[in-house]
């Protein structure tokens, strides 16, 4: 008997924190999948770059390929904070110069990683709110979270493109895996 209630509370327990875990918005529950894979691309990609080639940067004017990825990581979670929770703090890419492949594609990881929970934490109500985003431009706060998946994108197919200049087959694109 005390097996089966034990066994009973520990499924229960699962169950709790699995549907903590899941997205409290319709929006959150439809657009998981699709930021999932996107930041999985992007860790593709991130991964993809040998080390001694985190430091290349094709021009002058253009950020190293470690700082692409490390741009990335920190605008998920700058801009999620911003526009899901209403908190801008400064915004300061990472210097990643200093930093190995594995620690830039762990701060890539982390960090999409506080942007994922922020989107899953939106209520349809928060979702559906209309905010400030941008030079005043009112927009629903969905619609500001479709905006970090695009800037995620953008930089990432710079990234990508880095790749291809060293000659290195980039990963394949996958969404419907």
């Amino acid at each position: 008997m005390k097996t089966s209630l034990s066994a009973l509370l520990l499924s229960l327990i699962t169950l709790m924190a699995m549907a903590q875990d899941e997205p409290k918005s319709q929006f959150g529950k439809d657009f998981l999948h699709v930021w999932t894979v996107s930041m999985k691309n992007a860790i593709d990609v991130a991964e993809a770059m040998p080390e001694e080639y985190y430091g290349y940067k094709p021009a002058d004017t253009t950020k190293t390929f470690g700082d692409q990825i490390g741009h990335i990581g920190f605008t998920c979670d700058y801009l999620s904070k911003g526009f899901v929770e209403g908190e801008w703090g400064e915004y300061k890419d990472p210097d990643t110069s200093e930093m190995s492949k594995a620690e830039v594609v762990a701060y890539l990881k982390e960090k999409m990683d506080l942007a994922t929970a922020r989107i899953k934490s939106m209520t349809d109500e928060q979702a559906n709110e209309t905010i400030e985003a941008f030079a005043g431009r009112k927009l629903k706060r969905y619609v500001t979270v479709l905006f970090i998946q695009d800037h995620l994108t953008n930089h990432r197919a710079k990234a990508n493109l880095y790749i291809r200049l060293k000659g290195i087959k980039p990963p394949a694109y996958a969404f419907f895996n």
